[in-house]
């Protein structure tokens, strides 16, 4: 095994905690560390990303099993679907080599487990071997929901760091499809990343248009063979409910906006993994950043635990 798994201090939801995936479930981990920059400065006092993100949503949702008026039923559907909690694999913020092959593994074994990765980062950078480790789906399709459209071929000398990771995953021998969605505002794309994108075949949607045309034609343009995988980076919501992220940017996404994008694309459509990334809990504000990473992961699950219309 190439990775150490530590326990949470507390899992997602109250949820059961596991040292292994079991077949048929969902299974959360967390990767606090990707690929750092040279110049990235690296702080070990604090809490830990996917632990605020765990904490935050348990103490919001202290009765999972009680009525959840955003699936018109108890969230996990009274048990028809099953999610652990595999803690969160071991990475450093000096050892971006180890960091992925360790993020890869975990992901790769959960698959192979015939169960559904879903990780909390950490910051983006922590995508690109979570996405190698779906190597086993034929066509992959990713919707990403972002502020930025990440396709920088390099930083410096740096190939797999947080600005490249959309142009790393076009690069997957099994990436079929890219849909990115609530791009807005300036970030380190210049000319080059955006004709470069378009020219790989991406879909490009603004927030202006996310709203001018409504989540669900967005979400039908996906195409339904192969499997999804949605990435979220937290950027992508408007800082007013999303305050602890890297780089703020007004005008973005409201949580509606979001979960129901998140609703459209998975309905008709087989999820490959989820993963949510770029949270900063020292630059939070009471916990809402947190919250929102959590309830974002529940609508995840509220529709995996109806995709049979149970």
């Amino acid at each position: 095994m190439t990775y150490t798994l530590e326990p949470a201090a507390e899992t997602f939801l109250g949820l059961p905690t596991a040292t292994e995936p079991r077949p048929g479930s969902v299974a959360i981990f967390g990767a606090e560390h990707g690929t750092a920059y040279p110049h990235a400065t690296h702080d070990f006092s604090g809490v830990r990303g996917p632990d605020a993100v765990r904490r935050a949503i348990t103490e919001a949702s202290v009765h999972i099993d009680h009525w959840d008026f955003d699936f018109d039923g108890p969230l996990l559907n009274d048990g028809v679907l099953d999610v652990v909690d595999l803690g969160d694999v071991a990475t450093r913020p000096d050892d971006n080599a180890g960091n992925r092959t360790a993020i890869e593994a975990v992901t790769r074994n959960i698959r192979a487990a015939g169960a559904i990765p879903l990780l909390i980062g950490g910051d983006d950078s922590a995508a690109i071997p979570f996405m190698r480790g779906l190597s086993d789906v034929d066509a992959l399709h990713i919707l990403q929901i972002d502020a930025h459209i990440d396709w920088r071929d390099r930083i410096g000398d740096e190939t797999l760091g947080y600005s490249s990771t959309m142009r790393r995953a076009s690069e997957l021998p099994f990436m079929r499809s890219m849909t990115q969605a609530g791009i807005r505002g300036v970030g380190s794309a210049r000319r080059e990343e955006v004709e470069a994108a378009k020219a790989w075949g991406s879909r490009l949607v603004t927030v202006r248009q996310v709203r001018a045309n409504g989540v669900a034609e967005i979400a039908d343009a996906i195409p339904r063979d192969g499997a999804l995988l949605i990435h979220i980076d937290v950027d992508a919501l408007d800082p007013s409910i999303c305050p602890g992220v890297n780089a703020l940017s007004p005008g973005g996404l409201w949580l509606e906006e979001v979960t129901d994008l998140i609703a459209s694309a998975m309905t008709g459509r087989i999820l490959a993994g989820f993963s949510i990334v770029e949270f900063q809990p020292k630059a939070d504000v009471n916990g809402m950043t947190a919250t929102v990473v959590g309830r974002l992961i529940c609508h995840v699950l509220g529709n995996l635990a109806r995709r049979n219309g149970r």
